[in-house]
């Protein structure tokens, strides 16, 4: 009979959402067994230990408290409407639990603020300073056969603030503490009062109740990374029924890191059958556990209906919260200058981006470059630069594009297609006289030309637009000595280009495919060094995929035309090495927006993708050389309006 309501109490915790959470650190010895030795190797049951001497072994530990604190205070009251409805169905089919005291449940409800319970035994309770009895902004509940509502009281803790459940059906929902004597009356508690989530908080003898009963949902778990004396142990979970289902980043706290897992019930729960629409499973489950005679479980048959569809599976986006803990924002403080707050930049970003954030799934591949965007935008760092402009800047993204199935020209704003293609061409014949891109109406460089800026780079005796040996020059002349841009550099320096093109026909194997035009000893001679340095081919299968590194990313200018321009590159090594494209992987080093771009990018953030075009290139041209700009075809290519943006040079 034990053993039946055992089993029955494990489909409690999926209707009251009762989840442990947790602290434990490395000991000495695995419990039970001989000492570690050097080579053996770790599993979950490493880190066990939660106290030792009535205290936590690894003493305080400010990143976890504050992760136990978000966790165990956060509540999101668009989840709790569905949350409220999954539990009223629940209390509506028992029908027994009907009066309360403190009269108006409604006025209550609206007047009260929705908490978390934190369920702990008395030792956890003794373990907590005075100062933070009970614990803020979550409603306490002790459980304990001894300790009385006089020793409470002697706490500082307001009688009228302290409730004891005498009966089924008589609960005081104002208190913020209650003082239980058993598992069973904590959940009649939970039956009637309103609240968002139930976390258990220890100690030992608490979880592991909890746990042989099958009334955990969820574990949340801190793995302190850093071995101390225990006498205290996190019970063994068992990983027929739990498995780990999110790792968080690694923290630093206490000398010692440290991170958070997540562990799941494997057994279907009630919510996900529902969510998951596996009807007749949940009829079956539910009536396995129907007993009208077991007060806890009395009506949970039938209890769900079809509008309950879609409105229980909220843990993966409270966990993600959760697991942001340590991004909250600096807030100003008194005194402080008028200068915007990080907290007020994003409200003030976000606000304008009404139609960006009302997508919600954003799987079109354009949403790589967008949301990078958005990420360096609301998350950057606001740093001064050489153009004086400014920026805001992150470190490190990587985007990957299926040449195969699209070409990857961006239609949130309309790209000027010809100038990259002609651009590429004139880089491919080493070509660094930037009057011949003014000639076809072409002002990429113009820019980076012109007398003020040469003489800016020192480069006095350099003739306007002569932009040095910039890209095509070290693809096609690495290592030979820059004159000018008149000067016939043939059989001069090192012909990468042609190198690539030999590796690719006839060692397709080769990890040496790579094209670089960072020439540290040219640098100084280039009106501008370059911003994507190095690529790399690979072939596999008759497909040809290529990866570029670029150190310095413009966002708002010049990362649409390097996707586009690398992507281009590809066909034709593809063609003319008579292979297939397959996919263009973008690495962005330093990735940032100019200040003065910021405006036009949250216009662009706000359109939304239309298909990528297709590109097609003349079958006919089987030299790298031979391409003009006549033999690329664009096809279907539709997009938003021109977005002006000014370059900073």
């Amino acid at each position: 009979m034990k053993e039946q309501v055992e089993e029955q109490m494990g489909e409690i915790c999926d209707i009251f959402d009762i989840y442990a959470i947790c602290g434990c650190c490395k000991v000495n010895k695995s419990v039970g067994t001989e000492e570690k030795k050097k080579n053996d190797s770790f599993d979950n049951r490493t880190f066990m230990g939660i106290g030792n001497k009535g205290d936590l072994p690894w003493g305080s530990n400010i990143i976890d408290m504050n992760y136990f604190k978000s966790v165990t205070t956060y509540v999101n009251e668009n989840n709790y409407k569905n949350i409220k409805y999954k539990r009223n169905m629940y209390i509506k089919k028992i029908g027994s639990l009907t009066s309360v005291d403190n009269g108006n449940k409604d006025y209550i409800e609206k007047s009260k603020k929705i908490q978390n319970v934190v369920v702990m035994g008395r030792k956890s309770w003794d373990t907590i300073p005075k100062q933070y009895k009970p614990l803020k902004n979550r409603i306490n509940v002790i459980l304990s056969k001894n300790l009385k509502k006089e020793d409470l009281i002697k706490c500082g803790i307001n009688e009228e603030d302290i409730s004891l459940l005498e009966s089924e059906t008589k609960v005081n929902l104002n208190s913020n503490v209650y003082l239980l004597n058993c598992i069973e009356k904590v959940i009649l508690l939970l039956k009637q009062i309103e609240y968002y989530k139930c976390f258990i908080i220890g100690g030992a003898f608490i979880y592991k109740e909890f746990l042989d009963r099958g009334l955990i949902k969820k574990i949340y778990l801190t793995r302190i990374n850093n071995t101390y004396e225990c006498d205290v142990f996190f019970p063994e979970i068992d990983e027929n029924k739990y498995e780990i289902i999110s790792v968080s980043d690694v923290y630093y706290g206490n000398k010692t890191s440290l991170d958070f897992v997540i562990y799941s019930k494997k057994v279907k729960n009630i919510a996900n059958d529902i969510y998951n629409n596996n009807i007749d499973g949940i009829s079956y489950n539910l009536n396995k556990y129907n007993n009208h005679n077991n007060i806890l479980l009395t009506g949970v048959n039938n209890l769900f209906d079809v509008d309950l569809l879609n409105k229980t599976n909220i843990d993966e986006e409270d966990d993600f919260i959760y697991f942001n803990f340590n991004n909250k924002k600096k807030k100003k403080k008194k005194n402080e200058s008028d200068e915007e707050t990080e907290e007020e930049w994003k409200e003030k970003i976000n606000k304008q981006l009404v139609i960006y954030h009302k997508i919600k799934i954003k799987n079109h591949p354009e949403y790589q470059y967008l949301n990078t965007v958005y990420d360096i935008i609301l998350n950057g760092n606001k740093m001064s630069d050489r153009t004086g402009v400014g920026v805001i800047s992150k470190f490190g993204y990587m985007m990957k594009y299926n040449l195969d199935k699209y070409f990857p020209l961006l239609t949130t704003k309309r790209v000027f297609f010809r100038g990259i293609i002609e651009e590429l061409l004139w880089f491919i014949k080493g070509d660094t006289n930037g009057n011949n891109l003014l000639k076809k109406n072409v002002r990429i460089w113009e820019a980076n030309g012109t007398r003020e800026f040469l003489d800016n780079r020192q480069l006095f005796n350099r003739e306007v637009n002569d932009l040095g040996p910039i890209y095509g020059f070290q693809w096609r002349h690495f290592g030979a000595e820059y004159k000018d841009m008149y000067s016939d550099y043939t059989n001069q320096g090192v012909d990468q280009l042609k190198n690539i093109i030999d590796l690719i026909k006839n060692e397709p194997t080769s990890r040496r495919i790579l094209l670089c035009a960072w020439n540290v000893k040219d640098l100084n001679q280039m009106a501008l060094p370059p911003c994507h340095i190095l690529c790399q081919f690979y072939v596999a299968n008759g497909y040809l995929s290529c990866i570029m590194y670029q150190r310095s990313c413009d966002l708002g200018l010049g990362v649409p035309f390097n996707i586009a321009s690398y992507s281009i590159f590809t066909y034709m090594l593809a063609q003319v090495c008579n292979l297939k494209p397959l996919h263009f992987i973008h690495v962005l080093g330093n990735a940032h927006v100019y200040n003065n771009h910021i405006d036009s990018l949250i216009q662009q953030l706000n359109k939304v993708p239309f298909p990528f075009p297709t590109l097609k290139l003349n079958p006919d041209v089987k030299n790298i050389e031979d391409f003009t700009f006549s033999d690329f075809t664009i096809e279907n290519y539709v997009h938003h309006g021109k977005i002006y943006m000014e370059m900073a040079a």
